[in-house]
């Protein structure tokens, strides 16, 4: 019976590693996809704030800027 236990208790720390590496899996994951998350938000409000910036005439300016070479200045 004593063998049993001490194979139980083997197969308990094995648990415990593979749920430590897991974790730490994730939480590198998850990190990795908070930065690439930063990052898209800088990139799409760059992109919008380009677009907005461009104009065909000087009415798609705001007032006081006028149309130059397609970018309101």
């Amino acid at each position: 019976m004593a063998f049993k236990g001490q194979l139980s208790a083997e197969m308990v720390i094995l648990l415990i590693v593979v749920i430590a590496v897991i974790a730490i899996v994730a939480s590198n994951l998850l990190q990795g996809a908070k930065s690439a998350s930063g990052t898209f938000v800088n990139k799409t409000n760059q992109i919008v704030g380009n677009v907005n910036k461009t104009c065909i005439l000087d009415t798609d300016c705001p007032s006081g800027q006028h149309c130059v070479s397609g970018v309101c200045s």
